[in-house]
C-alpha cells in the first residue's frame, strides 16, 4: 500500500479512547497499536519492555525538544545510546511510529504520533475526551476504585500525558486546533463514536 491509512489517537484518561481506537481498527479491518509500541521499541533501543512502561511519559528536565522532527534526528546522525533515557524512548517510538505508518494501515493510541506524522497525507488526528463525572464514573468501574482514587489517577495521567506531549511538541495536549476533530466520547457512547470515526476514515480513504 503507497500511502497507508493512519488514525492517531490523543485522549484523556477515563474517556475510552483506547477502546474506542479498538472498535475502529476492528471495523476498518487494520492494525491497532498502544502498548504494542512499547515492545517495538524495546526492540530498537535495548531497554526493557518494562522500563519503557513505566518511564515512557516520566518528563524530566534534558536539553533536547522537538527530536521528531529535527533534521539531525530525522538524518539519523543521534544514536539513542547517548541521549538521556527518557529522549532514548521517545526516539525509538517515534521511530516504530514512523516505521508503521509507511508499511500499513493503523490506528495508533498516544505517544504523539499525531506530531510525529505532522504533515502526513491519508491521516486522521483524533483527540477523545470526556466531562471528568463520565470519566470517574468509568475508572472507578474498570479499575475497581472509589472515587477519591479515581480522581487521583485521572490527574496524575492527564498530567503526565499534558507534559510529555508538551515537551516533545511545544504544543498543548488536547487542544482542540491541534487535530483533525476532537470529540466528547460521553455525548454519544464508546461505539457510537467509535462509529462515527469509522465514517469519517472511509470518507477520507475515497478522498
Amino acid at each position: 500500500m503507497s500511502n497507508p491509512l493512519i488514525i492517531t489517537i490523543g485522549r484523556e484518561y477515563g474517556s475510552g479512547g483506547h477502546q474506542i481506537g479498538e472498535i475502529v481498527a476492528k471495523k476498518l479491518g487494520i492494525a491497532f497499536y498502544d502498548k504494542q509500541i512499547i515492545s517495538l521499541a524495546a526492540q530498537k533501543s535495548g531497554l526493557s519492555d518494562e522500563f519503557i512502561a513505566n518511564n515512557e511519559q516520566r518528563v524530566k528536565s534534558g536539553l533536547m525538544q522537538n527530536l521528531a522532527t529535527s533534521a539531525a534526528y530525522s538524518s539519523g546522525f543521534f544514536s539513542s545510546q547517548y541521549l538521556p533515557l527518557s529522549e532514548s524512548i521517545f526516539i525509538s517510538q517515534a521511530q516504530v511510529i514512523r516505521d508503521i505508518a509507511a508499511k500499513e494501515s493503523a490506528v495508533i493510541v498516544g505517544r504523539c504520533a499525531d506530531y510525529i506524522l505532522a504533515g502526513r497525507q491519508n491521516t486522521i488526528n483524533v483527540f477523545i475526551h470526556a466531562p471528568k463525572e463520565a470519566r470517574v464514573q468509568r475508572i472507578m468501574a474498570l479499575y475497581h476504585l472509589d472515587e477519591a482514587a479515581a480522581l487521583k489517577a485521572i490527574a496524575t495521567s492527564d498530567k503526565e500525558r499534558g507534559n510529555h506531549y508538551f515537551r516533545y511538541t511545544d504544543l498543548k495536549w488536547g487542544k482542540a486546533q491541534n487535530y483533525d476533530i476532537s470529540i466528547n466520547s460521553a455525548l454519544m457512547g464508546v461505539e457510537k463514536t467509535a462509529e462515527m470515526l469509522v465514517s469519517l476514515a472511509k470518507i477520507e480513504e475515497r478522498a
